[in-house]
């Protein structure tokens, strides 16, 4: 399975789809009730998702709280993937108990949607942590832009981090200054930049225009990456350990500290 799903030109983590249907399936079960109950439970519903997605966020920036330090306006670019689902659910059971302690008509109504959307959600994780082990380190080569060519299958031996990219893709273009700072900063990580589609020339070009220096440039202008890795969008990244085993998959913009939770994997 694929860490996301693309729906035309709109491309979603699994984990945003699980939670949807999650919230889905209990709005429809507490419409239900409230059908044979007479009771409206559906604000306390949204109110407690909404104390649970802003619980997720602060617990994932509290984790990585100095890279945040350094960049106090990406808390609010939720588009990096960065969450702590766990801390989430937590404040989502906690918030709603609370509320529920003076209002008995409201327990079953809220408690019975929370119940299986909770449950739904935590399927879905536990099914994308128990996918099938992915393929190794693919057996490609490409052109660089140096001149030289580089073979994926030799990388082994190093963690590897494949960047599948293309210069019309905005969040590629957002993400590329922080991941070329990140090339330099941590030399015990393989970085491998794959252009994916694009001529030569133009990728030169549009490198200099932006004044990046990257290391290990490839160009794959028949997408043999995008195939390989069965990619859903760009950007991709894709992280391997030293054996050449797929440990991290993201699919989307980066942040410094999203960036540091897939390197983490590595641990």
């Amino acid at each position: 399975m694929n860490d996301a799903v693309a729906l035309g030109p709109l491309v979603l983590p699994w984990t945003f789809v699980h939670l949807c249907l999650s919230v889905a399936a209990s709005l429809a079960v507490a419409g239900f009730i409230a059908r044979r109950r007479q009771v409206d439970a559906g604000p306390l519903l949204w109110r407690s998702l909404i104390v649970a997605l802003v619980f997720a966020r602060l617990g994932f920036v509290y984790q990585y709280k100095e890279l945040y330090v350094a960049h106090p306006l990406s808390v609010f670019n939720v588009r990096d993937g960065g969450w702590s689902p766990e801390v989430g659910i937590i404040a989502l059971w906690m918030f709603a108990t609370f509320r529920l302690r003076n209002t008995p008509a409201l327990r079953l109504p809220v408690s019975v949607p929370l119940a299986l959307g909770t449950a739904l959600f935590i399927a879905g994780q536990i099914q994308l942590a128990m996918r099938p082990a992915a393929q190794p380190l693919p057996d490609l080569a490409f052109e660089q832009l140096d001149g030289g060519r580089i073979e994926l299958a030799a990388l082994r031996g190093k963690p590897v981090l494949i960047n599948l990219w293309a210069t019309w893709c905005g969040p590629c273009v957002r993400e590329m200054p922080m991941l070329s700072d990140a090339q330099r900063a941590r030399p015990e990580v393989q970085f491998v930049f794959i252009n994916q589609g694009e001529d030569p020339a133009l990728v030169a070009m549009w490198l200099a225009a932006q004044r990046l220096t990257l290391n290990h440039v490839a160009i794959d202008e028949r997408r043999q990456a995008s195939a390989a890795f069965k990619q859903a969008g760009y950007p991709t990244t894709l992280l391997f350990d030293g054996t050449g085993r797929l440990v991290a998959k993201r699919t989307g913009e980066l942040s410094p500290p999203a960036l540091e939770a897939l390197l983490g994997r590595l641990r």
